[in-house]
């Protein structure tokens, strides 16, 4: 018999399979703050852990060693086969199908890690395609934003952050080896993980991303911004996966191409001390915008909009990012929210708790038999969310325009134009991209 936990890390939720006498059971609690029970979300890979060894005659493709830790990826009769050493010793070995959606893994020695590095494997080539990087990097959030810290094992990446924790009032470490990074409705985010190298820190948090800074040693203290090829040749050896396999290959690049083209990077030379980590702090904290995401640990910001709605207050809401348009501006506009007191409907704009790890305001575009709602962004090409009725918040009313004027979200005309809107979802990026070069720019 096997026991299944299910995980959702950056919003994608992940399941393994456990057999009820493996003693591994007892040793997982590092994911315990990414446990879902929701069944609504379908995984994007299962794994089991299997008690006897897949035997076949393995074919290499590709070795890596980080600081002892070894991946040798290759195919056993066919299929793609990743096997994990550790100094040098085999620990185990992780069959998978060819889209990464399916595995099986035979851990022996240090069972844990080769849990763990399966489940990285996995999780990264699975998400490849969706806009989301895992990557080796130590993090730390400043100011309700967060700062990535890359470079090579032994650079001194988990050094400088604790130079921030240490002398930077109000800093936190969000994870120090293997964050996750996904491109969230046009903005980057960075999520913790239950992978995190030699530090324990396993936050199930998420922060917008303020800037990516490489790290090198020098003799001084100094840094600079940097852009195109400089940073894109600084991002790709820190972000994991399967660079021969071209589709995977071809995901990644999308994503760390946009990463380049919109999130602040820096090069920082530095001492291993405290006027290292001011330096850099200086230069990367005044690029997070006050008007960023908020953090959330838990449904804290959400329950004080619900209280304030169930007490009868009014709640003005501002908006924050694009995924709106055109209907709804993004730090111009502001919206009305109410309880609903009847039924929703498709078309209503709400906000939600989705992905068991954020909150949306965007519209139902769909009402499945079981009750649960799948949104979309007016302003998205793609990308959807779930969630069921207990995660609607509110319903946005009205919206406010920077001139004091109103809209109702709901009239015959609002209405109207939002279905001939929603036809035209093939073609909304070409019509947003004129939108933003001629009526939105200067108001966005």
């Amino acid at each position: 018999m096997q026991e299944k936990y299910k995980y959702q890390v950056a919003g994608h939720v992940f399941e393994l399979s456990l057999p009820q006498d493996d003693p591994l059971h007892e040793r997982i609690s590092q994911y315990a703050p990414f446990r879902t029970f929701k069944d609504d979300i379908e995984p994007v890979f299962r794994l089991q852990v299997v008690s006897q060894l897949q035997a076949g005659a393995f074919l290499p493709e590709t070795h890596q060693d980080d600081d002892g830790s070894e991946i040798s990826a290759g195919r056993v009769d066919g299929h793609p086969c990743f096997d994990f050493l550790l100094c040098g010793k085999w620990q185990a070995r992780l069959l998978t199908s060819d889209n990464y959606q399916e595995g099986t893994l035979y851990a022996e020695g240090d069972r844990l890690f080769g849990l763990n590095d399966a489940l990285m494997v996995m999780f990264a080539l699975s998400t490849a395609e969706q806009q989301t990087l895992l990557m080796h990097a130590s993090v730390v959030s400043y100011q309700g934003g967060a700062y990535l810290m890359l470079g090579k094992s032994g650079t001194g990446k988990s050094t400088h952050t604790h130079l921030w924790l240490t002398h930077i009032a109000g800093t936190e470490l969000v994870n120090d080896d293997n964050p996750v990074v996904r491109i969230v409705d046009g903005r980057a985010v960075v999520y913790g993980s239950p992978w995190s190298g030699k530090t324990p820190c396993y936050r199930n948090v998420h922060y917008p991303i303020g800037a990516f800074v490489q790290l090198s040693q020098a003799p001084v203290n100094e840094i600079r911004r940097i852009k195109g090829i400089e940073a894109y040749a600084d991002l790709v050896p820190a972000v994991s996966g399967k660079r021969w396999d071209r589709r995977i290959a071809d995901g990644l690049h999308e994503t760390e191409n946009w990463i380049v083209g919109h999130v602040p990077m820096y090069h920082l030379r530095c001492l291993p001390n405290e006027e290292a980590a001011l330096t850099c702090m200086r230069a990367v904290a005044p690029t997070v915008e006050a008007s960023r995401l908020k953090t959330v640990d838990n449904n804290e910001a959400i329950a004080e909009v619900a209280s304030l709605l169930k007490e009868g207050h009014k709640v003005i809401l501002p908006v924050k990012g694009q995924s709106m348009l055109p209907f709804i501006i993004g730090s111009r506009d502001s919206v009305e929210l109410v309880i609903p007191k009847g039924p929703l409907f498709i078309g209503d704009a709400i906000l939600a708790w989705v992905d068991n790890c954020r909150y949306v305001l965007h519209r139902i575009i769909e009402i499945r038999a079981d009750g649960h709602l799948v949104l979309m962004g007016d302003g998205n090409i793609a990308g959807k969310e779930y969630c069921g009725l207990g995660d609607v918040v509110a319903r946005a009313e009205t919206v406010i325009h920077s001139d004091g004027s109103q809209t109702p979200l709901y009239s015959r005309s609002q209405l109207f134009w939002w279905k001939v809107w929603n036809t035209l979802r093939p073609i909304r990026r070409w019509i947003l991209a004129v939108l933003r070069r001629t009526i939105f720019r200067n108001r966005i």
